[in-house]
């Protein structure tokens, strides 16, 4: 069976939280490595393309992830199907990002929205 390449999208998205999670600054965050993060990018983008409907976008479809007091479950099952245990403080509070067709824009902490990848 030929492996489903994520869309550009939901590999944008994923690559982002990974690269949080081996190198970002959350509060008490855990040390992850590269290897770690690769298999969490990997969980995560075919959750987020799943949840896109990829088999045939909507033009307004949008998944929202968020890391708020709570690890968002789309973030939760992505670290259950890579064998880690990643909690809310291994990323940054607050953050909240949009993934549509064609972008994803992110907002960490408190600051403005910022787009992380466009078509």
């Amino acid at each position: 069976m030929t492996p489903v390449v994520p869309s550009p999208e939901a590999s944008a998205a994923a690559r982002w939280w990974a690269n949080e999670l081996a190198t970002g600054t959350a509060m008490l965050r855990r040390r992850f490595t590269a290897a770690q993060a690769d298999r969490f990018a990997a969980a995560l983008a075919e959750l987020i393309d799943q949840r896109l409907g990829r088999q045939a976008p909507q033009q307004g479809s949008a998944v929202t992830i968020d890391c708020d007091y709570r690890l968002h479950p789309l973030l939760a099952d992505a670290a259950w199907r890579s064998g880690l245990l990643v909690s809310m403080y291994d990323l940054p509070m607050r953050t909240y990002m949009w993934i549509t067709p064609g972008r994803v824009a992110v907002s960490e902490g408190r600051a403005p929205e910022e787009i992380v990848w466009a078509a």
